[in-house]
């Protein structure tokens, strides 16, 4: 059996928006904002006081953060 190793890249930060609410159901209508070549080495936190000053910028009131990591598997 082939041991795998896991190799970090890099990741991407996204932000779930309200941007509305469905008239018919009251249900909110979520757009997200993705922001790309997030380091493999940036630590969570960091991300996260990145992404709450980057939400100040935005229009629209925030649902969620997600922070979208990526590995390659190799043997």
């Amino acid at each position: 059996m082939a041991i795998v190793v896991t190799v970090p890249r890099d990741s991407s930060l996204q932000f779930r928006l309200v941007v509305g609410t469905n008239p018919e159901t009251g249900a909110p209508i979520i757009n997200s904002k993705t922001f790309a070549k997030i380091k493999s080495t940036a630590i969570e936190q960091d991300a996260y006081d990145v992404a709450t000053a980057l939400v100040g910028l935005q229009k629209y009131p925030l649902d969620e953060i997600r922070l979208e990591k990526e590995s390659q598997l190799t043997e």
